[in-house]
């Protein structure tokens, strides 16, 4: 496997334009002229965002013109960008998810799954008028010995550190066990090829094979 971006961003596009926009039905439709800069030339341009490890677009945006501007000529401004991103999200996911299924670890028949909370407000006028209402909820942090009002972000991962399942979950209405199994059950791509096992990882991100209750076999 060759690692190297421009290769990757390029299999990735024709990937985005052959295969998942048409067979996801992501596709643009409608009066108008077509955008200069396409859905997947903007998911490519995210995907390498992340890889490059730009976390403010501002400062990606300042720099892709030399990072990845031999092959995206057309750059989008920041606003514009940030507004198609997010309307990109379903489409953003469908690519993520092709990435993982491309790895190498995905073959491997365990899976790794861990939980990392997710503080959305510090005060109780917040956790009230908040849009999250409902969703989030009131936990409490081991890890960092602390309570937070937020969301609980579930990863299931290969042994290598691929992501291939993800969800976000209310940590005030049911465990992590259960929380998993409705992960699993709601959104089916989250689940692994059977038969797989997914074992619940230790702090030190080692797997507790021999603990009955942090193991699901996956037929």
């Amino acid at each position: 496997m060759i690692a190297d971006l421009d290769t990757l961003l390029t299999a990735l596009y024709v990937e985005l334009t052959d295969r998942i926009i048409p067979s996801s039905g992501f596709g643009r439709s409608g009066p108008g002229r077509p955008p200069e800069v396409t859905d997947a030339e903007l998911a490519c341009l995210a995907v390498a965002q992340v890889l490059l490890r730009y976390d403010d677009e501002r400062h990606w945006l300042r720099a892709a013109a030399r990072q990845v501007g031999h092959l995206f000529p057309r750059l989008l401004g920041q606003s514009e960008y940030n507004d198609r991103v997010k309307a990109l999200a379903p489409l953003m996911e469908a690519a993520l998810r092709w990435l993982a299924d491309h790895t190498p670890g995905s073959a491997e028949m365990l899976r790794l799954m861990d939980a990392t909370p997710v503080p959305c407000g510090q005060s109780a006028v917040t956790a009230k008028r908040s849009d999250l209402y409902g969703w989030a909820g009131y936990g409490y942090c081991p890890s960092h010995s602390r309570w937070y009002w937020g969301a609980k972000l579930l990863l299931i991962c290969t042994c290598d550190g691929t992501v291939t399942g993800f969800g976000l979950a209310n940590p005030k209405l049911c465990g992590e066990r259960e929380q998993a199994r409705q992960m699993l059950k709601d959104q089916p791509a989250n689940r692994p090829a059977p038969p797989s096992s997914l074992t619940r990882a230790c702090p030190d991100r080692r797997p507790r094979p021999s603990s009955p209750a942090a193991t699901w076999a996956w037929p």
